[in-house]
């Protein structure tokens, strides 16, 4: 149900490797319907991970792109996760601290640290049906970040990966320091468990808590966001049949109508604010860019009446839509 998002810094990581490859990333924007001006800010949705990678793995007629982008990342700096582990006393204590907050960088990271004796193993967890070439790309940029917050003490073991097929043994190596497992229960890098203990010379507790402070802030805002989606992605699914009140999105969301509204309160929006923006998005686009009857919007905008929906598009547009339709497609 819920629209799975990754930070576009993640992106942005790629993209700036495409650009030290040689390559063009104003193509791979291109494919994607973006502007040359680059990547929006915020969340990209992890659902355009697919295309992103078929249009990155075309622009650099590269088979093992994840991969090959890998040899050109640049350093993963000045994200907030990279200062908890600085003001943390340890790496270890800053790794488990980073941890807590994956989320900020993928809601498919369902990230864990594992000792067992002398091994860690650090799962990334992420989902099935993600492309090969997000995970290889992200397993060189963790262990580059790892090497430079341990003064190079970092070293990494084993990566493991679930898909099944991918790039020649030899080419893994070369790109992690290490060997590379297909076909495994779970996408983790594996190493040396005494690291955990590198001491950092920024450790700093006051800055700690300040970034963290930070970094809860900032998840309460991923979070806000995600409910505010999901609860227009329901909107849109139940007004096809005829409306959708709060007690139906909450019942969906399998909570009770009460404790929706006073999330939506906190989110800073209230849900017929958001029937309305919903409303007036999709009757636009019906109007401009499809050839369907007025009679027709009407019904697919959730309105029971023809006259109450042209005095609500009046009130939203200042014209009527059948003015708009004629203005927008002239």
């Amino acid at each position: 149900m819920r629209d799975l998002t990754d930070d576009v810094s993640l992106m942005r990581l790629a993209m700036d490797a495409l650009r030290a490859s040689g390559n063009d990333p104003d193509q791979v924007l291109k494919r994607l319907g973006l502007p040359a001006s680059g990547l929006p800010s915020g969340r990209f949705p992890h659902g355009a991970q697919a295309l992103f990678w078929a249009a990155a793995a075309e622009t650099c007629d590269e088979e093992n792109v994840g991969l090959y982008l890998a040899r050109h990342l640049p350093p993963f700096h000045g994200l907030l996760l990279e200062y908890l582990f600085l003001s943390s006393e340890t790496f270890g204590d800053g790794l488990r601290h980073a941890l807590r907050y994956a989320r900020l960088l993928s809601d498919t990271l369902s990230a864990s640290l594992q000792v067992e004796g002398e091994e860690a193993v650090l799962v990334l967890g992420l989902l099935p049906n993600t492309p090969r070439h997000f995970p290889e790309m992200l397993a060189a940029a963790v262990i580059r970040l790892f090497s430079a917050l341990t003064e190079g003490e970092f070293r990494c073991r084993k990566v493991q990966f679930m898909h099944a097929s991918g790039a020649p043994a030899q080419d893994y190596e070369q790109v992690y320091g290490c060997p590379a497992e297909l076909g495994c229960e779970r996408n983790a890098l594996l190493f040396n468990a005494a690291v955990l203990s590198k001491s950092s010379r920024h450790a700093a507790p006051e800055l700690l808590r300040m970034h963290e402070s930070l970094a809860r802030r900032q998840l309460a805002e991923v979070e806000r966001l995600d409910l505010v989606r999901q609860v227009h992605e329901l909107i849109g699914e139940l007004l096809v049949n005829g409306g959708a009140t709060l007690e139906q999105v909450a019942a969906r969301l399998d909570m009770p109508a009460r404790r929706l509204r006073e999330r939506l309160t906190m989110a800073g929006v209230r849900f017929n604010d958001l029937v309305t923006d919903y409303r007036c998005r999709l009757a636009k686009d019906l109007l401009l860019n499809t050839d369907e009857r007025i009679e027709v919007v009407v019904e697919r905008t959730g309105f029971s009446e023809p006259s109450t929906f042209y005095r609500a598009f009046k009130r939203w547009v200042g014209e009527t839509p059948v003015e708009f339709r004629k203005r927008g497609k002239g």
